[in-house]
């Protein structure tokens, strides 16, 4: 079985919640990055309730089609949000490459509760490390070039991610609820 497979069919496929936080790491970097208003106002919204209310709920869902493509399929929605509030929603498929490492992703995402407000869609990479123990996302967001790292704990049961871009950093501490 190829690490990205491990990753995604073995570690991924199912139910899993956690906590999410975000927070401003760097003010003045903040300040001066060549966000755009909207981006800008996102950020500090997510700062806000991240000041006020600490963590954020979040909801993962994967499901999986090994037989697709190349070297199979995986999808994810991220739900995050705060009493009962949707403040960030993500759809992702992910395209396993026959390398075992590469993954490509093309993801639709959305701020905020109202659906037809907000939307984006995006394409980027991810790369799966050794034994589908690890892996290394680098994602377009809030106008931003945002690295994450995830890190699957032995037990395979326990995920936890860390998103930084130069001016802020966000964190996920996740747990599987049920196998899909």
């Amino acid at each position: 079985m190829l690490d990205s497979q491990t990753y995604y069919f073995v570690v991924g496929r199912g139910r899993w919640q956690g906590d999410f936080s975000f927070r401003i790491a760097n003010g003045s970097l903040f300040r001066a990055a060549p966000l755009g208003l909207k981006n800008r106002l996102l950020v500090y919204g997510l700062d806000l309730v991240h000041r006020l209310f600490r963590q954020t709920r979040i909801d993962s869902t994967i499901w999986t089609d090994p037989d697709a493509g190349v070297a199979g399929i995986a999808g994810n929605t991220v739900r995050i949000s705060k009493l009962a509030i949707t403040l960030y929603l993500l759809e992702e498929t992910y395209t396993l490459a026959e390398n075992g490492s590469d993954v490509a992703v093309d993801a639709h995402e959305r701020f905020g509760p109202i659906p037809f407000l907000l939307r984006n869609h995006k394409e980027h990479g991810a790369v799966i490390h050794a034994n589908g123990m690890s892996s290394t996302y680098y994602i377009p967001l809030l106008g931003a070039d945002w690295t994450a790292d995830y890190t699957v704990h032995p037990d395979r049961a326990h995920i936890d991610g860390l998103l930084r871009c130069p001016w802020a950093e966000a964190r996920e501490i996740i747990h599987k609820l049920a196998t899909g």
